[in-house]
């Protein structure tokens, strides 16, 4: 009867880890994949989908190098600055994406991260705050990923 219990309570845990979304080991092999590809100059189109006034001027280029924002062009060629660029830097390098999907595990009620296969990146986060409600929730996707040399 014990060993039922047991059993019966891993799989309610199994479960509700992976209604989560993944779990810290999850993303902590993807970071390692991230950082054992020591890529450190790249360029990424960033989509932030959610209900903003910035999405618009979806998506965005991005290019990185050594951890820093080299640039972010939107949808129109026009370098993004202003009110907007504080909300879409926040996404806007594969750390800051990482640091996203782990602040928002601990403080969303539900997330969503799919890796990249090859890179180990997070190429999709999907955020929802408070399942719910309305117009909370916030996704971020990284397409046309190519490090650079």
């Amino acid at each position: 009867m014990k060993k039922q219990t047991l059993l019966l309570s891993l799989l309610v845990l199994a479960l509700t880890l992976s209604a989560c979304g993944g779990t810290s080991s999850e993303m902590q092999t993807n970071r390692e994949k991230w950082d054992a590809a020591k890529v450190t100059h790249y360029t990424f189109e960033l989509m932030i989908s959610c209900f903003c006034p910035f999405t618009e001027i979806m998506p965005i280029a991005v290019e990185v190098k050594d951890g820093k924002i080299v640039s972010m062009t939107d949808v129109n060629g026009k370098a993004v600055e202003g009110e907007f660029a504080q909300y879409i830097e926040e996404a806007a390098s594969i750390e800051r994406l990482f640091a996203l999907a782990e602040k928002n595990a601990s403080e969303a009620e539900e997330i969503q991260v799919t890796y990249d296969a090859q890179y180990g990146f997070p190429a999709a986060i999907k955020v929802d705050f408070i399942k719910m409600a309305i117009d909370d929730e916030i996704s971020y996707y990284v397409n046309n990923f190519k490090p650079l040399p």
